[in-house]
């Protein structure tokens, strides 16, 4: 079924909380100019959070619909939701075991506003966020609008660091925004037929780079930023979302090798991989009295790339005592995207 099809018949179980439409005698009008799609899957710890900023939005409350996308969670998900159906617009959807994208297209089937703005559960939008929003597409061809995240106060120095120097906010034309700050009118995200339900992660990535074939921007704006509530605290942590991330990196990268702006991080992730598999090799042989030589020099060479990218970056900046944060940042990097390739080879 195509995405045009199921905007005339969504697939999946709807409890809807309230209804996005305003009747006036016996005629039905469509107040409802923003949709805002929310996928989930056991997001007890944040959606109230989510949906309590929401609330605070100043913008009309009968203007905007709010549609939760839930892919089988097992926790307090559905009815922390279901407690905010007094307070916003709300339709709430199951799908079960199907990708991030799938859940987001369903969301977008199911919408009633002519924009619909993607937002991720552990998101927290500013108050000013729709009204923002409008501004910015002010026209069918706008293409895709949205921003890089906001870093949560109390981050640690992993999420710190991270944002300053990779995540720090970009304005303009860009390669890709984030899928949970991602904003199309209707018709725009029909013509390129939505999130490709056939990845799991880098989907963001992928829609972006075919509204950008299609002749259409993708442009970031600070001013639309949303709070991510899910930055990685921890390296344990950023190990984990960095190698989760990199799941589908290889396959959209494989699509279009020659012009794809993953092959950074697909070249890294190899190389990294190589090194790995060195190191561990020539140690093992150090063992029977080889060279003993020659792990410290694949140590050297898997420590080399990271060095090499932290340096510059914290030379531009005047901040040294930033350097082996950073270095240590890169190598983990490489290490999540070189355990996420090889999982991907082993697939």
């Amino acid at each position: 079924m195509s995405l045009e099809q199921q905007i005339l018949t969504p697939q999946g179980k709807e409890r809807g909380t309230a209804d996005a439409r305003c009747v006036v005698g016996a005629t039905v009008v469509n107040a409802i100019r923003v949709s805002i799609i929310i996928p989930a899957f056991n997001e007890a710890r944040m959606i109230g959070k989510c949906l309590d900023s929401l609330t605070r939005l100043e913008f009309p409350r009968d203007q905007f619909e709010v549609i939760l996308v839930d892919n089988g969670s097992e926790d307090a998900t559905v009815q922390i939701a279901e407690s905010f159906a007094d307070r916003l617009n709300m339709t709430i959807l199951e799908k079960y075991a199907v990708k991030i994208s799938a859940l987001r297209n369903l969301g977008a089937s199911s919408a009633r506003g002519d924009i619909l703005a993607f937002l991720d559960a552990d998101c927290l939008p500013p108050a000013t966020w729709l009204t923002d929003i409008l501004a910015l597409t002010p026209a069918d061809g706008s293409g895709v609008v949205g921003a890089h995240y906001v870093l949560p106060e109390d981050s640690t120095w992993v999420g710190r660091t991270w944002h300053v120097y990779q995540e720090a906010p970009k304005a303009g034309d860009v390669s890709h925004v984030p899928a949970g700050d991602l904003v199309m009118r209707r018709e725009d995200f029909l013509r390129v037929r939505g999130f490709d339900e056939s990845i799991q992660t880098n989907e963001d990535y992928e829609l972006c780079d075919r509204v950008r074939k299609a002749g259409m921007p993708v442009r970031a704006f600070p001013k639309i930023g949303v709070v991510h509530l899910g930055t990685a605290q921890s390296l344990k942590i950023f190990y984990r979302k960095q190698r989760w991330h990199g799941t589908h990196v290889v396959k959209v990268f494989l699509r279009d090798v020659l012009h794809s702006d993953n092959k950074k991080a697909v070249l890294f992730a190899i190389y990294t991989l190589v090194c790995v598999v060195a190191f561990g090799i020539t140690s093992a042989m150090a063992l029977f009295k080889f060279s003993r030589v020659t792990p410290i020099i694949t140590l050297g060479a898997l420590m080399l790339p990271p060095v090499l990218m932290a340096l510059p970056k914290v030379w531009e900046r005047k901040k040294f005592g930033d350097f082996v944060p950073l270095a240590t940042l890169y190598l983990t990097y490489g290490l999540a995207r070189a355990r996420a390739l090889l999982n991907a080879m082993k697939g």
